[in-house]
């Protein structure tokens, strides 16, 4: 009950040309129905790669459209409450090496050379095993939200709208007051929504592409470099290439997302045509059209809805759109042109000859033959050293892994199409914090802060602990970042409109306006620490993440010596509200909110869940201490689906709403069990760290009713005044599942009544509708007859020509 989608999707003739889509699998939400016997005799253990499921979404931009007559409820696709009905798929990405290699005009070999040198060693089969055709990067995937009829989307006479958006959250889910994100993105699902309303299906297509997919911590240190020629702004922004420059001094590229790879997804779909593509950008409309997909017209977002204070941005992204090629590109032959080269491609390539020798990170003869001393914990930045993680003198590394975490791999990528130099050294003038943070006592203890690296800052600064390594010739590279921020959310509106904020001129401007500071930081472990707080010892530790990683970085097992690792995982953001100096003073008001990333919730609203009211009621409380003389802080992890990840999510939001009596708060916790094995993966041990780092010592106010995170933040030695329940207005009612088994099960309550056992059960959500189990059961035994009918076809057009008739036949009997 849990894997079926709850519509039939496929399988399209796209699904059997090797070349058409080589970033997903096509069939990765079908392998226990296709291959049952195997599995039941215990031959294969296979997993979905995508997962798709139901939900509502509830956005306060829609329901201000519908109040302003641009959208109408309709009962089906958006509800008298103004929320919107989609399907909705989550896609883990699987890439065909040979096929992703042609799609980006290089050599296989040298894009798994690549991929693993620039990785910092990573996965040493890319390298060893070139037989192993598949691979799966552990970069961040796909949501697709579908408003509408579904199986209308393949069909090319029914409208359909489509919106590629490309992951920015200080946009979507802070409200950015410089940046188009949030608004593009609303006016993408409105769009959706009239073409359901119509007839049709509408897309949004959101893929993990943080800060042009050169990760958050490098987008920040660009901000501050942008910051301080802020007077410049609107005219570099308008020539656009003085604008990509600083970027690209800081970073070594602009922009690195993979456009060549954007319409895998709409090719999963079977789309041959998009009647109505939302976008101003040139590259992806050449990523679409280059894959044979017809676009009749494209819309941009309309100037009512551009926030003045966001010009600059449009103006870039004006410039961009006009200076672009967008003439479209031969997928499989040349793919799609590079957004920035920082040098000639072919003169890039000439520089790394297809068929040098290659160098195991295992061998301790070329890399970390010298690491630069680091004493985890040492009283000052000299004695402390830096983290070596880059990789322009390997010898001298001391860290396994390297910089940017999963976007090391968007990194590496580009460096093998010859859009980076991997030889030029970034240049980190202005982009040092705005504010200085610490140092504080917990910096100098090893065991008390393990999960980051507290002088990740300050690396680039002269009192920081990157000076010898500097002194020394090597790159060192900031770990976090630090820069001022200012937002608009809704919500806060609405408070100060409902006289529960008002401005002040400095925290909360006229508006509604925020402005604080906001910090990126990305993972680093010191290894022996990390394995004492989880109670393990570290070569226990060092095993389990080599074995249940499929392999990554062997160094984990062959050098013990190297003590700090950089896991390719998300990392945090924090927003400080008010003055930071205040954190650690005891006698200033101080609330926080520790918050772990739900995109369903938190950036699209969907009412399964609290999430979203709970983390703006949290902002709220921050604003409040701020105006109260001391600060506020938002530690928002990057740790989605309890960090079981969203494919995993949406299963088990198919299997509560389809069981036998629907969806009870008695089962709420069972079965994510049954489908993860395990209730939660996010390890509340680390999350103390940021709060440590900020030199926090009491909590006035601390918003969350997790007995995890209180007892983690206790026991580093933290004390908590206030726990702050999320009030009951804010519940939305779909989501009193959830909050009735978390009280049951010992969150914190306030003044609400835990149910007794018994009275979990009377407490059911939305359920699914009453054939919906069925219906999917039956899609995907149809789904799977035409995948064996394909296999046991030797014809590749064949297959292909069952599949799309068994795919007919099954959507015509739904």
């Amino acid at each position: 009950r849990a894997r079926p989608s709850p519509c039939q999707i496929g399988p399209h003739p796209a699904w059997a040309r090797p070349d058409a889509i080589v970033s997903i699998d096509p069939w990765g939400h079908l392998p226990q129905e296709i291959f049952a016997e195997r599995m039941a005799k215990g031959e294969l253990d296979l997993r979905p790669t995508i997962s798709v499921t139901k939900s509502h979404l509830d956005l306060p931009e829609i329901k201000d459209a519908v109040k302003a007559g641009r959208l109408k409820a309709d009962g089906v696709h958006l509800v008298d409450n103004g929320a919107v009905v989609t399907t909705k798929a989550a896609i883990e990405p699987v890439w065909h090496l040979p096929g992703i290699a042609k799609r980006f005009g290089v050599d296989e070999v040298e894009l798994r050379r690549t991929l693993y040198e620039q990785t910092g060693g990573m996965f040493p089969e890319l390298v060893t095993r070139p037989d192993i055709q598949i691979f799966l990067p552990p970069i961040n995937g796909l949501t697709i939200y579908m408003v509408g009829n579904v199986s209308t989307i393949p069909e090319p006479d029914v409208p359909l709208v489509v919106r590629l958006h490309d992951e920015s959250y200080d946009a979507e889910l802070f409200g950015s007051h410089a940046s188009t994100g949030r608004q593009w993105l609303v006016y993408g699902i409105e769009e959706c929504v009239r073409a359901a309303q119509a007839g049709g299906c509408g897309l949004i297509i959101y893929a993990r592409q943080e800060g042009n997919a050169l990760g958050e911590v490098a987008k920040f240190l660009v901000h501050n470099v942008r910051a301080k020629g802020k007077g410049q702004d609107a005219a570099k922004a308008a020539a656009g290439d003085a604008w990509d420059a600083e970027a690209e001094r800081v970073t070594g590229a602009s922009d690195i997302r993979l456009y060549e790879l954007c319409a895998d997804a709409l090719l999963w779909l079977g789309i041959s045509r998009i009647h109505t593509f939302v976008t101003s950008s040139a590259l992806k409309t050449s990523a679409v059209e280059a894959a044979g997909i017809e676009i009749v017209k494209k819309v941009e977002l309309p100037q009512a809805l551009l926030p003045p204070s966001a010009l600059v941005e449009a103006s870039y992204k004006a410039f961009k759109s006009r200076s672009t090629p967008s003439s479209p590109a031969i997928i499989g032959k040349t793919g799609p042109v590079p957004p920035v080269q920082l040098l000639d491609p072919d003169a890039a390539r000439a520089k790394m000859p297809m068929r040098r020798r290659v160098s195991l990170t295992t061998h301790a003869q070329q890399f970390s033959v010298s690491p630069l001393p680091i004493s985890w914990g040492a009283r000052d930045a000299a004695e402390r050293g830096a983290v070596v993680a880059t990789l322009h003198q390997p010898a001298r590394r001391n860290a396994i892994g390297t910089h940017n975490g999963p976007y090391a791999v968007y990194r590496a990528v580009g460096i093998a199409k010859g859009a980076i130099d991997p030889s030029r050294p970034l240049d980190l003038k202005s982009t040092e914090p705005v504010v200085k943070i610490g140092p504080f006592p917990s910096w100098y203890d090893p065991k008390a802060i393990v999960a980051l690296d507290p002088w990740g800052a300050m690396v680039s600064t002269p009192d920081g602990p990157g000076a010898h390594a500097r002194a020394a010739g090597v790159s060192v590279q900031p770990t976090i970042a630090i820069s001022r921020f200012e937002c608009k959310l809704h919500e806060i509106v609405d408070a100060v409109e409902k006289s529960r904020l008002k401005a002040d001129g400095k925290i909360l401007l006229e508006g509604g306006v925020i402005s604080c500071i906001k910090v990126s930081i990305e993972p680093v472990w010191h290894l022996p620490g990390v394995a004492e707080r989880f109670k393990l010892d570290e070569e226990t530790l060092r095993r389990k993440l080599f074995e249940h990683t499929g392999g990554m970085f062997p160094e984990l097992v062959t050098r013990s010596d190297l003590k700090v690792f950089l896991p390719p995982i998300g990392g945090c953001t924090i927003l400080i509200f008010g003055d930071p100096d205040t954190i650690p003073d005891t006698s200033k008001p101080l609330a926080v909110r520790v918050h772990d990333e739900c995109n369903g919730s938190d950036v699209f609203g969907s009412d399964i869940c609290t999430c979203r009211p709970y983390l703006l009621h949290g902002i709220e409380e921050c604003i409040s201490a701020a105006q109260a003389g001391g600060a506020g802080v938002i530690v928002y992890n990057r740790k989605e689906g309890r960090a079981l990840g969203e494919v995993t999510k949406f299963m088990v939001y198919n299997a509560r709403k389809r069981q036998v009596g629907g969806d009870s708060a008695q089962n709420y916790f069972k079965r994510t069990r049954e489908i993860a094995g395990v209730e939660d993966m996010r390890f509340q041990e680390l999350m103390p760290d940021p709060l440590l780092w900020l030199g926090v010592k009491k909590i006035d106010r601390f918003i969350s009713m997790s007995d995890m995170k209180y007892n983690a933040v206790v026991g580093s030695g933290i004390e908590i005044v206030t726990r702050v329940d999320i009030p009951e207005e804010l519940i939305p009612a779909d989501a009193r599942v959830e909050i009735d088994a978390k009280m049951y099960a010992g969150y914190y309550a306030g003044s609400k009544q835990v149910k007794t056992w018994d009275e979990l059960n009377q407490t059911i959500g939305r359920q699914a509708a009453l054939d919906e189990a069925e219906a999917a059961a039956k899609a995907a035994k149809a789904a799977a007859t035409a995948a064996r009918a394909a296999a046991s076809n030797a014809n590749t057009c064949k297959p292909c020509e069952s599949s799309v008739a068994s795919s007919k036949r099954a959507r015509s009997s739904q």
